[in-house]
C-alpha cells in the first residue's frame, strides 16, 4: 500500500512537471532496467546481452534529456524508481509469500483509497464532476494492474517488468495524438533504443 500510494503521488507530480511522452518512455523504459539489476542478488548476474540491453535503455533515455522542447527525464526516472520498488515488492509476495491475487490487490487498493483520502480530505471540496472523470481510472487501473500480478505467480519478475514496457510505443502515439505534443526525430531515436534495448534485457534474462 505504502509503496503504490508514493508512486501514485510521483506519477502526478512528473505529469505535471515534464512532457508526458519523455515521462512515460523513461519511466516504463527504465523500470525494467532497475528490476533485473536489483534482483541479482536473487536471479543471479544478467547475459551479456542483457548488460548491452541495460545500455541501450540508458542510451536512449539520455538522447530523449538531449531534446529541448521536452521535459522529464528526471521525472520519468523517480517514477521509475517507485514503479521498480513495488514491482519487485509485488513480486516477492506473488510468487515466494504465495500472496493471493485478488485479496492483495484489494487489500492494497482499499488502504491506497483510504491514505490518499485523508490527505487530500481538508484540501480539496467534493467534486462530483471530478469523481465521474476518475471513475474509469478507477476501474481499469486495478484490472489492469490485476492481470500483471497473475503473470508474476507465472512467470519471473524481471520478464514482467519488461513486458510491461512494449506499451511505451503506444503512450508516445497517444502523446502526440491526445495531447498534441511534439514528437522529433531525435526522441523518436531516443523511444527505438529504450524499446531495442528493452527487447534485448528480455532475451538475455
Amino acid at each position: 500500500m505504502v509503496l503504490h500510494t508514493v508512486y501514485s503521488v510521483v506519477l502526478q507530480w512528473a505529469y505535471k512537471n515534464g512532457d508526458f511522452n519523455v515521462v512515460y518512455s523513461v519511466s516504463r523504459g527504465t523500470t525494467p532496467v532497475i528490476v533485473t539489476l536489483a534482483a541479482i542478488p536473487w536471479i543471479g548476474r544478467p547475459s551479456p546481452q542483457a548488460w548491452c540491453g541495460v545500455a541501450a535503455v540508458l542510451i536512449g533515455v539520455m538522447v530523449m534529456d538531449r531534446v529541448a522542447s521536452s521535459r522529464g527525464s528526471v521525472p520519468g526516472l523517480a517514477v521509475a524508481a517507485c514503479s521498480a520498488a513495488y514491482t519487485l515488492w509485488d513480486g516477492y509476495a506473488i510468487a515466494s509469500l504465495g500472496a493471493s491475487v485478488l485479496p492483495y490487490l484489494a487489500v492494497t487498493n482499499v488502504g491506497q483509497l483510504l491514505v490518499l483520502s485523508l490527505v487530500l480530505g481538508p484540501r480539496r471540496r467534493l467534486d462530483l464532476k471530478a469523481w465521474r472523470r476518475a471513475l474509469p481510472i478507477a476501474v481499469l487501473t486495478p484490472a489492469s494492474y490485476g492481470l500483471v500480478l497473475v503473470a508474476m505467480s507465472l512467470s519471473p519478475v524481471s520478464t514482467v517488468a519488461v513486458g510491461r514496457t512494449l506499451n511505451v510505443a503506444v503512450g508516445n502515439l497517444l502523446g502526440v495524438v491526445v495531447l498534441r505534443e511534439r514528437l522529433t526525430l531525435v526522441t523518436l531515436a531516443g523511444l527505438a533504443a529504450v524499446l531495442g534495448g528493452v527487447l534485448l534485457v528480455s532475451m538475455g534474462t
